[in-house]
């Protein structure tokens, strides 16, 4: 059986394009933004500095860590499973604090941020 109906592309196209509907999908980009910015780890700054929406044609997505001072995002997002920390450079590790150097660190690992997995949660929700 044939359906009575036609699928037209576009329409489709021209509705997704729709200023009504592009002010919407902007609208929950800034949330989803903002939602990230509070989500995000501030030790240092740099991390949130990078958080932007990037637009192409009609979509949008909020990014972060693009940035050479901000690698660590993927650990941010993501965390970490407990690890040794060894030096690259030295013989050995010495912070700020510490008692002494030290050969290596057992580092417990880092807990999941989800910076933009849940800001895309959190925009969704309040759409």
């Amino acid at each position: 059986m044939v359906p009575d109906w036609e699928f037209n592309e576009a329409a489709i196209a021209d509705l997704v394009n729709a200023e009504g509907i592009q002010a919407a999908v902007d609208t929950v980009a800034a949330a989803a933004e903002a939602a990230a910015v509070r989500a995000c780890p501030v030790d240092v700054g740099r991390l949130v500095a990078t958080i932007s929406i990037e637009r192409a044609g009609a979509g949008r997505w909020v990014q972060y860590g693009n940035d050479t001072d901000a690698r660590y995002a993927p650990y941010i997002e993501w965390g970490t499973r407990p690890h040794i920390i060894t030096p690259s450079a030295k013989a050995a590790l010495y912070w700020l604090g510490a008692d002494h150097p030290v050969a290596r660190i057992h580092h417990p690992g880092t807990p999941a941020f989800r910076v933009i997995t849940g800001a895309a949660l959190q925009a969704a929700i309040g759409a």
